[in-house]
């Protein structure tokens, strides 16, 4: 949805502009290249407003590798133009392999053209987009950064009882107008790699505990062909065993061949990964997973993705264990890097519990919103303009 702003009404008139869905190109150097930049540039905008720094900047080419379509996912990119200036995006997902019922939508908005109507014109074009292709659920989420002065205002509190958000943010304001409801919020944290102590010993006590009956396995970018089968079952389970909060969220299909188009997607984005699982002795399966992914352009930040331990093998501190074995290959493997963010359902108080012990610290919130759509009737407006 919208990123921050300074004030609950316009910050000035409402602006007439056009909306406009922008091609994907191939790559940036072909037609619609230089449109595909100037959004990319929107996005980055909007992201330092929000954090006041460019640890979530994507450089173009790789947010232009990442918006491929592929038999997985169709990506739509709306923008706003003020003249012939893109201020505005709406960037939206479909899932085509799962989830048919769903779109997922960011919306972002320039600061100085926030509160000006492109939000829900935006909104509209994004809505008219899912109703052509049969969706009826849209899901987006928005950001503010810990120590944002709205924290001090009225909060509002998802259904699960776990974690709030501002109720002044701009996003909240337009969510809640638009018919959208919170359903789950986020921690962002973030590890500082040279505050890492005592890693070795939090692997190597955890350990203790899971090494009768597991071992762990390692690889970095491409899964070794003997675990494909295994892995495809955890990153299944990993879109729906970790809570979910009110998101209608179905489970994922994962197999080998969706396994090897991410990898290659990754590479051609310039992104590489360290993978961490955690495999059953006596069966000799994968039963567990972490993973641990970087940016060539952003070579100092890494991000936290999945971390999994299949229901049946809980209770052996293989998440710890996962987690403190792949920050150490960090330390030897990505010298440069400096810093880890992870998000977590407030709700998921097991692996928040995990992440402070490692030495994790609140860094902001994020708001999962979720609206249904209404039956479409016939002859409603469905132009933007």
């Amino acid at each position: 949805m919208i990123e921050r702003s300074q004030s609950q009404g316009y910050a000035g008139p409402v602006i007439t502009a056009t909306i406009e869905q922008l091609p994907i190109p191939r790559t940036l150097d072909v037609e619609g290249g230089d449109g595909f930049r100037r959004s990319a540039a929107v996005s980055n905008a909007v992201e330092h407003a929000v954090w006041g720094h460019d640890d979530f900047c994507t450089a173009p080419d790789e947010r232009i590798a990442m918006m491929q379509p592929s038999p997985d996912r169709e990506y739509v990119l709306g923008v706003a133009r003020d003249g012939s200036s893109i201020v505005a995006n709406a960037r939206l997902g479909f899932p085509l392999r799962d989830n048919l019922q769903a779109a997922f939508l960011q919306i972002e908005v320039l600061p100085a053209y926030r509160r000006r109507g492109l939000g829900a014109a935006l909104l509209a074009f994004a809505e008219q987009q899912v109703r052509l292709r049969g969706r009826t659920t849209i899901m987006s989420w928005s950001d503010v950064a810990v120590g944002d002065d709205r924290d001090q205002g009225a909060m509002i509190v998802p259904p699960t009882g776990a974690g709030s958000f501002p109720a002044g943010d701009a996003s909240a304001i337009l969510a809640l107008r638009s018919g959208f409801e919170l359903v789950q919020v986020d921690r962002l944290s973030v590890l500082h790699l040279d505050r890492l102590e005592g890693v070795q010993q939090l692997e190597q006590d955890a350990g203790r505990v899971g090494a009768p009956d597991y071992e762990l396995v390692a690889w970095g970018g491409r899964c070794p062909d003997g675990l494909l089968a295994d892995y495809s079952l955890l990153r299944r389970k990993m879109s729906t065993d970790p809570p979910l909060g009110g998101f209608a969220q179905e489970e994922e299909q994962w197999d080998a061949d969706r396994i090897r188009r991410e990898e290659g997607r990754s590479a051609e984005g310039g992104t590489s990964s360290l993978v961490c699982a955690a495999r059953h002795r006596p069966s000799g399966h994968l039963v567990g997973h972490t993973i641990l992914e970087r940016f060539a352009s952003r070579p100092t930040i890494v991000y936290q993705e999945d971390t999994l331990v299949l229901d049946e093998h809980r209770g052996h501190r293989l998440g710890l264990w996962l987690k403190a074995a792949n920050f150490r290959r960090v330390l030897a493997e990505w010298p440069g890097a400096e810093r880890v963010y992870t998000w977590n359902a407030e709700e998921n108080t097991f692996m928040l519990d995990v992440n402070v012990a490692l030495g994790f610290r609140p860094a902001g919130r994020t708001a999962g919103w979720q609206k249904v759509l209404p039956p479409h009737r016939f002859g409603d407006a469905s132009g933007v303009t």
